[in-house]
């Protein structure tokens, strides 16, 4: 179950223990405070244990009854994913796993634009910066709203002169530059990464795994979902490459990951530098229009 399902699904059905996995902690977070809600468990009647906990020693503290009254729970946190167990002796079956990865941007938009004062563009570009995990965006949206506390409205330009983008998004950034051919904002962005300390053969190996995706986006039939599953990324980054890449040809998209995989073999082979690979994958994705 996606975590944009159990809202609505715990109102008819409350299963006795969810598992709740994915790399976005606020909405693991909340679909713990969602859960405990449905469940009509009060937070003092929570215990909470660290994983590896003996399932004796859970099913011990479900049973006691609570010196407060009502339901009881017991959350396990672990590094991979959080226990949130309602009754004792549960079941394998009767577990629900709740996928807690970041939502689609549209859901992220719409909740950052709940109650907040940034312009649509702004809260598209925050989604994007923070790929989309709420996590981040939440951090990034109270430092917006705090920094920008006497505007009417924070539009694009004021997120991109605050936010703390990842890494990948950059990487995004600067490929997407390079389709639009906008060679002074691709240097600018490439010499951002350089600063913040990204080896050169890691921007070389974002832009071969981008080139990779354009390959399959533009040659492949598949839906984005199938493709995001099969190249093991977010499927909005399926769906941003394909907006991105409108013009771009089969034969260009096919060519130039050729010659990124050539540069890739030089590379190892001692024959060019990651940072000469760089600028020449760079200007074979800017010349991507020309014959």
């Amino acid at each position: 179950m996606l975590f944009a399902e159990l809202k609505a699904t715990l109102k008819t059905t409350i299963a006795p223990s969810y598992v709740l996995f994915g790399s976005d902690i606020f909405l693991i977070n909340k679909a713990i405070e969602l859960i405990l809600e449905a469940a009509k468990v009060q937070s003092n009647n929570v215990t909470r244990l660290d994983e590896g906990t003996d399932e004796s020693q859970i099913n011990a503290n479900l049973r006691n009854i609570s010196m407060f009254g009502g339901e009881v729970a017991v959350v396990v946190r672990g590094l991979t994913e959080t226990r949130m167990i309602l009754k004792p002796d549960v079941k394998a079956k009767d577990t629900v796993r709740v996928d807690c990865n970041p939502m689609t941007q549209d859901l992220v938009v719409r909740m950052i634009l709940s109650g907040k004062k940034l312009t649509q563009d702004a809260a598209v570009y925050l989604a994007g910066a923070c790929e989309n995990n709420y996590a981040r965006v939440s951090q990034e949206l109270e430092k917006a709203v705090n920094y920008f506390k006497d505007k009417p409205a924070i539009d694009r330009t004021d997120i991109e002169q605050i936010v703390t983008k990842t890494e990948s998004f950059q990487i995004y950034e600067l490929s997407n530059a390079l389709l639009k051919k906008d060679s002074a904002r691709a240097d600018k962005i490439l010499q951002n990464l350089v600063e913040s300390g990204i080896e050169d053969y890691a921007i070389f190996g974002s832009l071969v795994a981008f080139l990779r995706r354009l390959f399959y986006v533009v040659t492949s039939p598949q839906p984005d979902g199938v493709l995001a599953g099969y190249l093991k990324v977010h499927p909005y980054a399926v769906t941003s490459t394909r907006r991105d890449a409108r013009g771009v040809s089969r034969d260009k998209a096919a060519r130039i990951y050729a010659d990124a995989l050539d540069l890739e073999y030089q590379i190892k082979s001692g024959k060019i530098s990651a940072k000469h690979a760089v600028v020449l994958v760079m200007g074979s994705l800017l010349a991507q229009n020309e014959k």
